[in-house]
This record gives C-alpha cells, structure tokens and sequence, in this order.
C-alpha cells in the first residue's frame, strides 16, 4: 500500500465505495493491492487511485497504455492552457500566443475524439462478448 495513505483511510474510502453501490472484486489494483470496485456504472475502482482499468489480453493493455498517454498528453496541454491564460490576464498575450492556444485547443479537441472512439469501440467488443456468451 502507499505509505502516504493510512489503512483506516483505505477502508474509508471501500466503504464509501460499498455505499455507493460498489461491489468489491476479486481484483486488486496492480499499483498499490488495494481490492477493486465495479460500481453500477461499470466503472472498476481502486479506493486509492480512482478509475481503473481491467485488461486481459495484449492488445486491451495496448488500448490501456494509450488511453493512458492521451490523458496525460491532455494534462500536459492544459497546463500550457493555464499558463496562456495567465499572459493574458497580464495583458502580455500576443498574436502568436493566439495562434498557439488555438492549435493546442484544436490538439485537445483530436485527442477527445480519439479516445471516444476507443471507448465506443471496447463498448462493441464488449456487447459482442456479451452476446457470445449468451448464446454460448
């Protein structure tokens, strides 16, 4: 576990997790042991790290790792975001700086389509994995 975090904080957090309609998994998280939470949004849960994501196979690690990449990317650009924003409250903002925050909104902007389409592509495999086993 995370030496930052306490264990009466961890279960705090599981039972806050419980009570929100979570149901704790078999699984823990790979970063810190923790059990995870599948909540009823299909979401899994680590009571630490937040939403997490479950792979099996190399490829959904592929699609993890740049799911992952993008988010931090993200990050990275509104950062950059901020630190326009505060030229421009300075008042030192110029054209250039303009032209930039429009390139890296228009970077944010691909970077959210990408991964909607990732997510809208594991949903189909997960509904044809759902019907495979129906059918099964």
């Amino acid at each position: 576990m995370e030496s930052s975090i306490k264990r009466d904080d961890i279960i705090k957090r599981a039972a806050e997790l419980m009570r929100s309609g979570g149901i704790m998994l078999a699984d823990v998280c790979t970063l810190c042991g923790s059990p995870l939470f599948k909540m009823p949004n299909n979401e899994v849960v680590c009571p630490i790290h937040g939403r997490v994501m479950l792979v099996k196979t190399e490829e959904e690690v592929a699609e993890a790792s740049l799911i992952g990449i993008l988010t931090e990317l993200e990050k990275s650009i509104a950062n950059m975001l901020n630190n326009y924003l505060t030229k421009i409250r300075r008042g030192e903002a110029s054209y250039d700086d303009a032209r930039d925050i429009v390139y890296w909104l228009d970077a944010i902007e691909r970077i959210e389509r990408i991964k909607k389409a990732l997510h809208k592509e594991e949903g189909i495999k997960s509904e044809k994995e759902k019907s495979e086993k129906e059918s099964s």
